[in-house]
């Protein structure tokens, strides 16, 4: 018989335990942290957050986001880059999906939606499915990423790459090229080039508020950056890069294609996970490219050169930094009501987010 486990809820008193834990797992734990949840608090959701516990000690968490919607009849449960479990610990694992399952059926939830951060393989698959979830092809988080390994001494890693990449990195300075630390006052500009960039490669933007709310919460804490490359007093690309632990992101990017030319991007990049680095994280995530890169990568497939539309062009970009191929799950739901679950799929796949979903079910409540 196994030792007694507890479940916890965890509230403001145990931020600073809750954080530790999230921050001594593998990867990028942002969107696990206690101040992701008081972020989507304000954009609607409830943040509900449980830990299990062994003798006192915290072995397992999640934190689901619930939102209700279709004038409350129903909700939307949610955990992005979670649980953070040990899935072969059955015992654990029933423990906190059981807790799950009895605070999103307490919410009238459809269903609960997790995207763990598991890698891509049959077995992950069999073992989410063991536990009654389903895989689902829409994913809110991005299912196939880069991460860079950051070594104590940048310099490595810039010897590293390809003389392709450190030459870009240095045309950019030759050209004029600066990298300044933004403001709000540069949150238009940034919201533009996010746009156009969105229209070029066919990624969802989402509303400059949301944006400017994320990176103002984070920024407080000194765990976010906006970055603005300037050439002529023009503003021609920018970047907002994350950090939680030891570990770095950079969520959203835009840029002028007409300056493209001048490889701001490349500084920009380079200039992003030295900050990083400075905060002592060890990886950085440079989230999102082509599913069918992992897909690729995990047969041990060649990739296509030259491929254009879709996240393509960001692909080649990204991959001038040699990151290592992840290739995630995706997402899994777990349905508690069949019927709602279907029209809620339906309306999914047009919208592409849960969060546009929600959006949708408040104009109707």
């Amino acid at each position: 018989m196994g030792e007694q486990l507890e479940i916890v809820s965890i509230d403001e008193s145990g931020r600073r335990r809750w954080n530790d834990f999230v921050a001594t797992r593998p990867g990028f734990g942002l969107l696990q942290s206690f101040e992701w949840g008081e972020l989507k608090e304000k954009q609607g959701w409830r943040a509900v957050r449980l830990a299990v516990e062994r003798r006192g000690e915290v072995v397992a968490v999640a934190q689901m986001l619930v939102r209700p919607a279709v004038r409350g009849l129903f909700s939307i449960a949610y955990v992005p880059r979670g649980p953070l479990v040990d899935w072969e610990d059955r015992e654990v694992t029933t423990t906190l999906l059981d807790a799950l399952h009895m605070r999103a059926r307490r919410c009238r939830a459809v269903c609960l939606r997790i995207e763990p951060p598991l890698l891509s393989d049959p077995c992950t698959r069999d073992l989410l499915q063991s536990y009654g979830f389903h895989s689902i092809e829409h994913t809110n988080q991005p299912r196939c990423s880069m991460i860079v390994n950051l070594p104590p001494d940048m310099d490595e890693l810039l010897m590293a790459l390809p003389s392709s990449t450190r030459y870009n990195i240095r045309k950019s300075r030759r050209s004029g090229v600066t990298i300044d630390v933004g403001t709000l006052d540069d949150f238009p500009t940034f919201f533009h080039l996010m746009n156009i960039t969105g229209e070029e490669n066919g990624f969802p933007v989402r509303s400059r508020e949301y944006y400017e709310q994320e990176w103002q919460t984070f920024r407080s804490l000194g765990q976010a950056r906006l970055f603005i490359a300037h050439y002529d007093d023009t503003a021609i690309a920018a970047q907002i890069p994350f950090y939680f632990g030891e570990h770095a992101a950079t969520f959203h990017a835009g840029s002028l294609r007409e300056h493209r030319k001048l490889k701001a991007g490349y500084l920009m990049m380079w200039t992003a996970m030295c900050w990083a680095r400075e905060q002592g994280c060890r990886t950085f995530d440079l989230w999102g490219i082509p599913d069918e890169v992992g897909e690729l990568t995990a047969q041990g497939e060649a990739i296509p050169k030259g491929k254009r539309g879709g996240l393509w062009g960001v692909y080649y970009y990204k991959n001038a930094f040699r990151g290592d191929v992840i290739y995630y799950v995706g997402a899994y739901d777990y349905v508690y009501y069949p019927l709602p679950y279907r029209a809620m799929e339906f309306v999914t796949s047009r919208l592409g987010s849960v969060d546009r979903l929600a959006s949708i079910g408040d104009r109707l409540s």
